[in-house]
């Protein structure tokens, strides 16, 4: 049995048709709508048995005491498995959960089975609004049809009909971006040379543009001890994301959902005096989370990525001058790599209304609050603000924007942390010689580097700027006598350009054919060697969605390729 459970502000669901033969009878097809509830996502899976329906319950249950619901919601979601239970088995399974959990005084509503419907929710943002779980049992009961054998799992293939052609995953398929392998696993993608070459890139650009603002790069393992995680409240907000423990000497060791405590623990060993603020420390950080097969979206949801992570450590004057700076500092990576249409969320706590979903001192709370709000007016950028939807450990701004399909998503956030510090013991000197906590701000620019890539590739089409390109240029020969000095054309390239990344096609087809396929690579340059350009020394360059321009002397292309590499243009 896989589920989500959803904390939402409301869900209206409403059946349109039949999905299956099967479907039970409704009298009702209006519209409903539930407000303020846990909304359970369900697919019953083959072998499902009333040992997996009791952990099902358990977890139902514990979530909703953690955000205090006493509404749920049971909807039927098959897309989550390939090895669904009969309709009729699976039917059972959700009436008698429903009936289960109306005893122990829930008020369920369930929705329809064996319907198409349309829904919309509205999914409150904080560290539970979104868990997944997974239950299997160890052998499949004598009734029920055999699990798929390992390795039989349903295979990852890209269905292109419904997709837009500037969908990530189309183009990261045509331009040889990223695989998912059956073999490795879903969520799991593999980088492919060009998509490396990408990553390579702006973990590189953000380093350089990092440094220059004063970060301070750090190393962390991508494995910890348990304990830290509790201390910190990771472990009860986000054990169903983490992966199960390993057992080292006795000691459970995670593999890390996020790197803050590492870095936490750097604050820790460096820090002594307020003039050590603020502190800005910066990873390129590998972490994992525990997906379901079924909610995997290329590279936008996935269960390995790296975080272009940072942590600074400031005293509460130094608040709001440091998240201005943060700000910018989007602004400023946003515009050189070419992401726009993106806006800011401003997520504040509602403590009249919900006052044990955020911890900490009130105080500390609006003040923090404050201090964002005012760095947000000052930065002049336009932000909305969503009471409620604040971190629970403190508020936060959230970068918006949309995929390919019109659907809002984050793709980074900034977050300002009051309470780690003091679980953490973290603290230093200040100028009276009196011990006194850090405020935190948890902060990825780019999110992590894989859905990154999926919003620019969506963004620009996979048009991307040179310093970026995988391939920045391919040369041609027209005939198979001016290979050669095509050859010495790319030799000489490559030398007065070391770092610049040439290729060649001297394939035996037409000319037009290599075009093509060049542009269809988005390469940004294009450079055909013909019998007029080995006579006189020059070159034809075709600059990508332009016309071809003729006797263009190396010097001069070297110079201009050179600027707009230097320059990230």
């Amino acid at each position: 049995m896989r589920l989500i459970t959803l904390h939402c502000d409301y869900i209206k669901f409403k059946p349109l048709k039949k999905a299956l033969a099967k479907a039970e009878d409704l009298k009702d097809k209006e519209q409903k709508e539930v407000k303020d509830c846990l909304v359970v996502l369900t697919a019953v899976e083959q072998g499902d048995n009333d040992s997996i329906l009791k952990q099902y319950l358990a977890a139902v249950k514990k979530t909703a005491e953690e955000v205090k619901a006493r509404k749920i919601v049971l909807y039927p979601y098959a897309h989550l498995s390939s090895m669904l239970a009969p309709p009729d088995t699976a039917l059972e399974w959700m009436v008698s959960a429903q009936h289960t959990l109306q005893k122990e005084g829930y008020e369920v509503t369930r929705a329809p089975f064996g319907y198409y419907k349309e829904f919309e929710l509205k999914c409150k943002g904080h560290p539970l609004s979104e868990l997944s779980k997974e239950f299997r049992v160890a052998e499949a009961t004598p009734n029920a049809k055999p699990a798929m054998k390992p390795g039989k799992e349903k295979k990852i293939i890209l269905d292109r009909r419904n997709l837009k052609p500037n969908d990530h995953r189309i183009l990261g398929e045509d331009l040889g971006i990223f695989y998912l392998s059956d073999e490795i696993g879903p969520g799991l993608p593999l980088w492919l040379p060009n998509g490396e070459t990408i990553r390579h890139e702006l973990i590189e650009f953000m380093r350089e543009v990092e440094e220059k603002h004063g970060y301070k790069y750090v190393s962390t393992p991508h494995i910890t001890k348990g304990t830290i995680y509790e201390k910190t409240g990771h472990l009860p907000y986000y054990a169903e994301s983490m992966y199960p423990p390993i057992q080292i000497e006795g000691v459970n060791y995670y593999l890390k959902p996020m790197n803050c405590p590492h870095h936490h623990m750097i604050f820790n060993k460096i820090v002594k005096s307020y003039r050590d603020l603020p502190l800005r420390l910066a990873e390129p950080g590998m972490t994992y989370r525990q997906e379901l097969s079924g909610v995997t979206y290329g590279l936008i949801r996935v269960r390995a990525f790296t975080q272009n992570d940072s942590h600074i450590y400031c005293t509460p004057v130094q608040l709001k001058e440091e998240f201005l700076k943060v700000i910018n500092l989007f602004e400023e990576v946003y515009k050189k790599v070419g992401i726009k249409d993106y806006w800011f969320r401003l997520s504040l706590p509602d403590f009249a209304g919900k006052p044990d979903k955020f911890t900490g001192d009130p105080k500390e709370w609006m003040h923090a609050c404050d201090e964002i709000r005012k760095a947000m007016s000052a930065s002049g950028k336009k932000f909305t603000e969503e009471v409620g939807e604040a971190a629970f450990y403190g508020p936060k701004i959230d970068v918006q924007i949309k995929n390919s399909q019109g659907k809002e998503e984050t793709i980074a956030t900034s977050q300002v942390d009051i309470v780690i510090p003091k679980r953490l013991e973290m603290h230093y000197i200040d100028e009276k010689g009196e011990k006194q906590y850090p405020i935190i701000i948890h902060r990825a620019i780019l999110g992590s580097f894989e859905r990154f890539v999926a919003y620019l590739l969506e963004q620009t089409s996979g048009v991307l700027p040179v310093w970026l390109s995988p391939v920045q240029v391919r040369i041609i020969n027209f005939t198979d006598r001016n290979v050669k000095a095509a050859e010495k054309v790319a030799e000489h390239l490559r030398k007065e350009l070391p770092k610049t990344r040439i290729d060649t096609d001297f394939r035996n087809t037409t000319v037009s054919d290599k075009v093509r396929d060049a542009e269809v690579q988005k390469v940004p340059y294009i450079i055909v060697i013909g019998d007029k350009e080995e006579e006189k020394g020059t070159l034809a360059v075709r600059s990508r969605g332009k016309k071809p321009e003729f006797g263009i002397k190396p010097t001069e292309f070297i110079k201009e390729l050179q600027r707009k590499i230097e320059l990230r243009e």
